[in-house]
Formats: structure tokens, sequence, C-alpha cells
């Protein structure tokens, strides 16, 4: 293990934090704490889709995937 004093002024690269684990740790330790970047955000639940939902799902699905390749079928002829 190597004895790097080094001033960490200016971004260091990815690379570098590679090779280096002394560099590597000293930019960790620098970093802020991510607690106060991103709180957390709880999610409400969805309300569930009912069977009509998911046929309209499924038919829109069908005409979506069926109507290029109708298409395509009409144009030869």
């Amino acid at each position: 293990m190597s004895s790097i004093q080094v001033r960490l002024d200016e971004p260091l690269s990815p690379e570098l934090a590679l090779v280096c684990p002394e560099l590597a740790q000293r930019a960790r330790q620098l970093l802020p704490d991510p607690s106060w970047l991103a709180p957390f955000v709880q999610a409400e639940a969805s309300a569930p889709v009912g069977p009509l939902g998911m046929l309209a799902l499924g038919c829109a699905s069908i005409a979506i995937s069926a109507t290029p390749l109708a298409l395509l079928i009409l144009a030869q002829h």
C-alpha cells in the first residue's frame, strides 16, 4: 500500500479511481451525504385495473399489432 497524499481540487477521472484505490477512497470521503440529495418518496398504490380495463388494453394491443400487418397485406393486392 502506498501513502499518496493528493488534494482533490479538480474532478477525479473514473479511470484513475479504478487503478488507484487510495484516490478512490479519498474521493468517496469527499462526496456529500446522499441522503439529503434525493429524499425518499413513497409512491401511492395505483387503483387495480378491472376486467373491462384489461379487455380494452388487450383489444388496443391487438389492434396496434395487427394494423400494420393488415395494411401490408392490403397493399400487396
